[in-house]
């Protein structure tokens, strides 16, 4: 079997569910909400780790999995409140401010059905968070598929044009409804190379997307000078990302970050 080759590979986004096991029954409405909208939510209690001689083993695991995913939601209630371990979880994604972090109120969930809706339909903007356009050319394909990758592991849903033989007005059209879809519910990610100065489709699409006045990541894939690009040649280190040397951690934190900070 492949690497990460299972049935939620293609998951919206893999969430962790801090909750209380005094809420356990309640906080399945949650999980069970948003696994019908193609996330993986795991509920983190094992009956095996109840043994105080393993509560070592437990926090680890806990640490491992947060670490793991891109999306925390504290189900808030007064047992939460008043738990140990939900306390320790909080803190310890408040250290990782690449995340993803959503609270709901578990009250309103439990006692008052106008209220349980208007509560889960906060998930809703995790969506919202998860999408991303990237445009790039077709000889950048192999860079850009290691972003690709990585991205899609981390909960992010990836938009594509790919080069065609279509009629401009249709990649157009195409192209614009894909990028307004990011402009609520992500990022335009625009991959700049050498190979893209005489690329009609990419320039196509970074007008569109400028136009749209959408959220867009430059992201440097070779020596070419941002001067190539009168949109981004002011652009300070701190807004773009730089790949020519390897798509190392820290440029991905760098990345994620960015991502995180333009829908905020």
């Amino acid at each position: 079997m492949k690497k990460n080759e299972h049935l939620e590979k293609k998951a919206n986004g893999w969430v962790f569910l801090s909750h209380s096991s005094e809420d356990y029954q309640d906080v399945k409405i949650v999980r069970d909400y948003l696994e019908r909208r193609g996330f993986s939510a795991i509920m983190f209690y094992l009956k095996s780790l109840e043994d105080p001689k393993h509560q070592k083993l437990t926090q680890k695991l806990i640490e491992w999995e947060i670490e793991a995913r891109n999306i925390f939601v504290l189900c808030n209630s007064n047992n939460a409140q008043k738990s140990d371990w939900v306390q320790k979880e909080v803190a310890l994604v408040e250290s990782f401010p690449e995340k993803i972090y959503e609270t709901i109120d578990m009250e309103n969930i439990k006692y008052n059905r106008y209220r349980k809706d208007k509560e889960l339909s906060k998930l809703k903007s995790l969506i919202s968070k998860n999408s991303l356009f990237f445009s790039y050319v077709k000889k950048d394909e192999e860079q850009v598929e290691s972003i690709s990758i990585f991205l899609n592991e981390y909960g992010f849903q990836i938009f594509k044009e790919k080069d065609t033989n279509e009629k401009e007005d249709n990649i157009s059209f195409r192209i614009k409804n894909a990028i307004e879809t990011t402009i609520n519910e992500g990022a335009v990610l625009i991959f700049l190379s050498s190979n893209v100065i005489d690329s009609k489709q990419f320039w196509m699409e970074k007008n569109i997307a400028l136009n749209l006045t959408t959220f867009i990541i430059p992201i440097l894939l070779d020596d070419v000078p941002l001067s190539c690009f009168s949109a981004f040649a002011n652009f300070d280190d701190s807004k773009y990302v730089d790949v020519k040397d390897g798509f190392n951690d820290e440029e991905k934190m760098k990345l994620i970050q960015l991502i995180k900070e333009g829908k905020e």
